[in-house]
């Protein structure tokens, strides 16, 4: 069997002063440098404390913060698109190109760990942070200088999204390297599908929203793993008709529902050729790719050209059996 590829899986506390920082019970001193992207005047009354987990390329933080001033760097071993939910209290978000805006208990914001942000945190703060990859907004067409500042509260994928995150910030227990892969990619998917969201009843820049058919392309990438996702639904969440949604993939030489099955059969070729995946069956693979059965995403791939799902696995058993005859040599 392939050799399963780790994610790091690491849980740190972290505590702030004026000037240092205690990781896991080992003090630094910081002042100007900072740590993490935080720097603060020296502020005898200001501190932090962070719990934070990081599964993969994920990070969730859960913070305190006591009443200060601050400021975030850009930090050059992250390059991360955080969503912060406040609990409680208020603070003050200054982009360096961008208007300042203010979040209280209860709200949510955006911002990019690769861009300065002064912070003033008015009263004691309490905040849920998840970082993920910056360029899952790329993934999906959003501009990255679009996301900055408060995401909007009406949306019905806030609770479900924010129950989620909650339950996975209190794991205490090992994860296993499976686990971690799916914990990973279900916060991707939640991120990309908040962001999608939010976007669509128009809390992020109305004026970078691509067409209809880019929309529609960028949400069915984020949810093809959703056996129930079908062209309808498609059109209701993007608020258009059907035959409007068939006719602008018909202009792009597909259809919504060939797109849809393309989709899905490259999320399963992903799973065959991932060597952490070894340990599912053909009939887990096709439904964590979104297929109703097995033979369904056998036709599928065949029909894509990528064979039976057993070809694919073996093809890259293969590849891999000459990558290592190549490198005894």
């Amino acid at each position: 069997m392939a050799e399963m590829r780790q994610r790091i899986v690491r849980r740190r506390r972290m505590v702030f002063t004026a000037d240092s920082v205690i990781v896991d019970g080992v003090a630094t001193r910081t002042g100007e440098q900072g740590a993490f992207g935080l720097v603060t005047p020296r502020q005898p009354s200001w501190g932090a404390t962070v719990d934070r987990l990081d599964v993969g390329a994920v990070s969730l933080l859960r913070a305190s913060v006591r009443p200060g001033a601050g400021r975030l760097e850009p930090d050059d071993g992250e390059r991360q698109l955080v969503f912060a939910r406040v609990d409680s209290g208020r603070l003050e978000v200054v982009p360096e190109t961008g208007p300042a805006f203010s979040v209280q208990g209860g709200q949510m914001f955006l911002y990019r760990s690769t861009e300065p942000y002064g912070l003033l945190w008015h009263e004691h703060v309490e905040v849920l942070l998840v970082g993920v990859p910056l360029e899952l907004a790329d993934e999906f067409g959003i501009r990255q200088e679009a996301v900055d500042g408060r995401l909007r509260t009406d949306s019905a994928l806030r609770a479900p999204v924010l129950a989620f995150l909650e339950a996975m910030a209190a794991i205490d227990s090992a994860v296993g390297p499976l686990d971690a892969y799916f914990l990973e990619k279900l916060v991707h998917e939640m991120a990309a599908a908040v962001l999608l969201s939010n976007r669509r009843v128009g809390g992020i820049a109305e004026e970078s929203q691509p067409g209809v058919y880019d929309r529609a392309l960028s949400l069915m990438t984020a949810l093809r793993a959703d056996q129930n996702l079908t062209p309808e639904r498609v059109a209701g969440e993007l608020n258009v008709s059907l035959r409007n949604l068939q006719r602008e993939f018909s202009r792009n030489g597909s259809s919504v529902a060939a797109t849809l099955r393309r989709l899905r059969a490259e999320l399963a070729v992903q799973l065959l050729t991932d060597p952490q995946y070894d340990v599912l069956t053909i009939p887990q693979v096709a439904y964590y790719a979104g297929f109703g059965s097995a033979p369904l995403m056998r036709r599928a791939l065949t029909a894509h050209g990528w064979g039976t799902p057993a070809e694919v696995r073996q093809r890259r058993s293969e590849g891999n059996a000459l990558g290592r005859t190549g490198s005894s040599r």
